[in-house]
């Protein structure tokens, strides 16, 4: 899941419909979190501005981070509130370290800072039973630590399919309802325990420019400036110098859990609605992430406000604190989560080559540099496949063109 897509549209609805849920949090300083709570869904709304009724805090930090069973699984990103040109963003936080330790053994993890997140090795994971937490310090030399989570038992996929629709989903933005695949999973629900469902996916596509240099052309790693060369295009596209993958994430919440199925075999079960962004061939891979209660409520927190289900005049839901703090200022706000999860992943590759319905994602035209063009020298045609958390060159297990 990409988190802060989530939030941008979970505060669109919250601040449209809701705007009059103004309740107090259950705390001492309640008045404080509400506050703070208010500003962390206004930062990114991606519609036109509401003018607020409160004060807006700049620099307030946010963090989402997880780490499963699953090698390639582990990130954390750090994000900070500004007021930018009038509009309430936020920006990625660089420089910070970013430790991922385990309670008992006190074994430490340094993720490296990459593109927007903070990664741990390729091939690290956490093992069931054991206990982690995070530590966070930013560049100022302030400390954020997480409360720690033990990894629960792995629930095995047993089963995976994928069902193409004409209407997957009625997408608000563009008002009408958006093509894309449906994908569901059976697996057996154990008997002897609680167990809390979140779903993400990952989709793989093939990569068709690896860059693309809005009023530039690149040279040497970077775009260079062409505004004041009349002669040169708006942009220029620069192919992959090798077989590179693009990584979409989801963009909504999916919860389940075993309140009414403890022990049944579960089929049928809709995990992840990905969109036709494009008519590539795609490889589909489901993660199914047991997480704890806590972590469940923190989501599902989300997930009400993005849905509305509660009803106009519904309360606010369960604050949306999550787990960091400041050990030396019990007072210093922060936001977000530190999620452990056990998890079991399934893949299956959809050809989409037959779809005949207009794809909803749009990719700008191919535009290369041509020998003649007065641009400066050496004319460039492709980039380097720059491995992060949302393109690899490696090719992904089960892709089958």
């Amino acid at each position: 899941m990409y988190f802060w897509s989530i939030v941008k549209d979970c505060f669109r609805k919250f601040i449209l419909k809701n705007s009059f849920i103004f309740q107090l949090i259950h705390s001492r300083k309640s008045y404080k979190v509400l506050i703070y709570i208010l500003l962390f869904f206004f930062i990114e709304s991606c519609i036109d501005p509401v003018p607020p009724e409160f004060d807006f805090v700049e620099d307030l930090i946010i963090v989402d981070a997880l780490t499963s069973t699953l090698p390639g699984t582990t990130y954390a990103t750090v994000r900070k509130t500004i007021l930018e040109f009038g509009r309430y963003e936020s920006e990625f936080v660089t420089g910070c370290t970013v430790n991922l330790i385990n309670s008992k053994t006190k074994e430490s993890i340094s993720l490296v800072e990459t593109e927007l997140n903070y990664l741990a090795p390729s091939n690290f994971k956490v093992d069931i039973g054991s206990e982690w937490e995070m530590e966070v310090i930013m560049p100022d030399g302030k400390t954020y630590v997480s409360q720690s989570e033990i990894v629960p038992e792995v629930v095995s996929i047993s089963k995976i399919s994928e069902n193409y629709t004409k209407e997957m989903r009625f997408d608000e933005a563009i008002n009408k309802f958006i093509p894309g695949h449906e994908i569901r999973i059976n697996f057996q629900e154990p008997s002897d325990q609680e167990n809390y469902y979140y779903y993400q996916y990952r989709s793989y596509e093939k990569e068709i420019y690896c860059d693309i240099c809005y009023n530039g052309v690149l040279r040497f790693g970077e775009c260079i400036s062409q505004i004041e060369n009349p002669l040169a295009k708006e942009y220029y596209t620069y192919t992959c110098d090798q077989a590179c993958w693009q990584i979409n994430y989801s963009q909504e919440i999916i919860l389940f859990d075993d309140a009414l199925t403890n022990g049944k075999s579960i089929e049928n079960l809709l995990v992840a609605r990905i969109p036709l962004n494009s008519k590539q061939d795609m490889l589909a891979e489901i993660l199914q992430l047991n997480i704890t209660a806590e972590a469940h409520k923190y989501y599902k927190t989300l997930k009400d406000i993005v849905d509305n289900n509660g009803g106009f005049n519904a309360p606010l839901p369960s604050a949306l604190i999550g787990n960091f703090y400041n050990p030396s200022d019990l007072e210093d706000p922060i936001l977000g989560r530190f999620t452990v999860a056990a998890a079991s992943n399934q893949s299956l590759f959809v050809k989409r080559g037959s779809i005949t319905e207009q794809n909803v994602g749009y990719r700008r035209p191919p535009q290369s540099e041509l020998f003649g063009d007065p641009l400066p020298n050496p004319l460039t045609y492709d980039a380097p496949c720059m491995e992060n958390r949302n393109r690899t060159a490696i090719q992904p297990p089960l892709w089958n063109p």
